[in-house]
């Protein structure tokens, strides 16, 4: 595990494969580097892979007041451990939720190394829906012990974090089914236990408020948006201001789908992924 710090934020990241060209994934909001279990065995075929945290996600540190996290501080510590990770050559960045509007804000302040970004369901704008919409309530209204008695129940067990999952997805019968899901809620669930929800609080303060359309209207590099067209939480016409404002985006819907098309659709999202980045050549 390698470690990048700034301004009393410790970041870390993880080598998964060597070559030429880095990808970079980022995972979404209170997930962790293990949630990309499902890609990495394709992806480390293509060329170094790289998996790097979130502020405060764990095992990242955040310094010992820290309770705010803004846009512009996260967009700093994460273009900088980028370029930490790779200082010179080509690099992809793949994203989920605000995984996604990292690696849509690291591009465009990394316009010659960034070559390709891949953006599932990610977060353009908030205020956010459904239960993260529900947590940006708690949080404007000072309930924080509610909110913390909610995540800290999704931190006993992997099941229970199954549960959480269930208001992201569309179909929460299959996805009590999917062997994936259960995979990555086993394997995640360790680190997950240690999270300080504190810190998941401030991230999303954040997100009730960000708003990285100005930064990225225009962006020149191709761009890959993948969204499920019943996502709760990050409407699809985020992703369809993606498609309309960035000259070489391209979407893909995913039908009946709720937040985390890689794990309701998984071998949909690899295949149509895979695709692109062969179409897409560095």
């Amino acid at each position: 595990m390698n470690t990048f710090e700034q301004a009393g934020h410790t970041l870390t990241w993880e080598e998964h494969s060597p070559g030429q060209h880095t990808f970079v994934l980022l995972n979404g909001y209170s997930a962790s580097r293990r949630s990309w279990s499902w890609l990495l065995p394709q992806l480390c075929q293509l060329g170094r892979c790289v998996t790097l945290d979130l502020p405060g996600h764990y095992p990242a540190q955040t310094p010992p007041d820290y309770t705010t996290l803004t846009q512009d501080l996260l967009l700093d510590l994460e273009t900088n451990a980028v370029r930490q990770i790779c200082p010179t050559g080509s690099i992809t960045l793949i994203g989920h939720s605000t995984g996604g509007l990292v690696a849509l804000g690291v591009a465009s302040r990394l316009p010659d190394q960034v070559k390709h970004v891949i953006s599932i369901d990610g977060v353009v704008w908030g205020p956010l829906t459904g239960l993260l919409g529900f947590a940006h309530f708690l949080l404007r209204h000072r309930l924080y012990p509610v909110f913390w008695a909610l995540w800290r129940y999704t931190q006993l067990a992997p099941w229970t974090m199954m549960y959480g999952l269930t208001y992201y997805v569309q179909d929460t019968r299959a996805h009590w089914r999917n062997p994936l899901a259960w995979e990555m809620c086993r394997d995640s669930h360790p680190w997950y236990q240690h999270q300080r929800l504190m810190s998941l609080a401030a991230l999303l303060r954040m997100l009730e408020v960000c708003d990285i359309r100005p930064l990225i209207k225009g962006l020149p590099v191709p761009v890959l948006a993948l969204a499920g067209d019943r996502d709760p939480i990050v409407p699809r016409q985020q992703a369809q201001w993606v498609a309309h404002n960035l000259p070489r985006a391209n979407l893909r819907l995913f039908g009946h789908t709720g937040h985390c098309p890689q794990i309701e659709e998984a071998d949909a999202c690899v295949q149509i992924m895979m695709n692109w980045l062969q179409a897409h050549p560095v």
